[in-house]
């Protein structure tokens, strides 16, 4: 009997042994990975130059990714964050280089309007010197007078056509240095959204507790959604519900499962029940917001999933919840 559980212990041992071989080479290739598009991003002049602590902030997130240590959620979780924080260096860099474009054309139209007024000179030159051809020809004997009247005529025709072309440059070269400011104008507002997208994305990353499971990326919503032993959402729900659909409508082709969940007070199929209707809301207040219910199924976990210990209102709390997941392909079709 000694024996056949000597050789079961062996068999369990070498079991658990393949298993962890068989997940470290999956977690170094996405480290690897993470670090090749790292320096990718160093090599990126932009972002050198342009968001240099952004870059720095990148590599601290993968450095943490490369040194932590435990369970596959977190490592996931922390090549996500580095994933994000090297999107924000790629976005404050564009950024960057969009004001100094806007400048640039600053520097062109200073230059159109130097052009504009040289052209202006030299129109009121053509016209004095047209002046001094009349002035010349009143002194002159008759005849020459006449030829050199004439002469002047021609001069003068020849003066106006040359200024009026000159004015014509000019109104061009104003127009174009109208032009010019309204493109600065437009580079300084695309730079002031892509501003604003960076810290958008800042914000969500703090705001939002995302994590990567085998199935896809969860966001969990807690019980303040609901009134206790409710399924209508709370009025304080409307935040957290826009910070899901942001994360939903930048992935369309994915679907969604929305799992309800309880704590182990009260009757167990009250609870399944309950649980279904607090996903249904979720969904409902989705679908409402732009979302395509195509996408979504949902369903009721009751109390049989706890994240936390029952025995404490603390772990009770975190236990009645609302998951929404990002499934991953593989997921989704199963």
């Amino acid at each position: 009997m000694s024996r056949r559980l000597s050789v079961t212990t062996l068999l369990l041992a070498a079991a658990m042994l393949l298993g962890a071989c068989a997940s470290v080479p999956k977690q170094d290739l996405l480290v690897e990975r993470l670090k090749s598009d790292l320096d990718n991003l160093r090599r990126e002049e932009t972002v050198k130059r342009h968001a240099p602590l952004a870059l720095a902030e990148a590599e601290r997130a993968v450095r943490r990714l490369d040194q932590a240590a435990g369970k596959n959620e977190l490592r996931e979780h922390l090549a996500y964050l580095a994933t994000r924080r090297m999107d924000i260096a790629r976005a404050e860099a564009r950024r960057a280089e969009a004001a100094d474009y806007a400048l640039a054309l600053e520097r062109d139209k200073a230059a159109l309007l130097v052009r504009f007024n040289r052209l202006q000179a030299e129109q009121a030159l053509a016209e004095a010197e047209r002046a001094r051809v009349q002035s010349l020809a009143e002194g002159e004997e008759a005849d020459q007078a006449r030829a050199r009247a004439a002469q002047a005529r021609q001069a003068e025709r020849e003066a106006a056509a040359a200024a009026q072309a000159a004015r014509r440059d000019a109104e061009k070269a104003r127009e174009l240095a109208e032009t010019q400011s309204e493109v600065a104008k437009l580079a300084r507002r695309e730079a002031a959204l892509a501003n604003e997208q960076a810290e958008s994305l800042k914000r969500r990353l703090d705001r939002l507790q995302l994590r990567q499971t085998d199935r896809g990326v969860v966001v969990t919503l807690g019980d303040v959604l609901f009134a206790t032993g409710q399924a209508e959402l709370t009025p304080a729900s409307a935040g957290n519900l826009d910070t899901v659909v942001e994360l939903l409508a930048g992935e369309p082709d994915r679907r969604v499962r929305i799992e309800g969940h309880t704590d182990d007070r009260g009757d167990a199929e009250f609870n399944t029940a309950l649980s279904e209707r607090r996903a249904a809301a979720v969904r409902d207040a989705l679908v409402a917001r732009g979302i395509d219910p195509a996408r979504i199924t949902i369903v009721g976990m009751g109390e049989d999933f706890p994240i936390a210990g029952n025995d404490t209102a603390e772990g009770r709390a975190q236990n009645r919840r609302v998951d929404v997941i990002l499934l991953d392909s593989a997921a989704a079709g199963e």
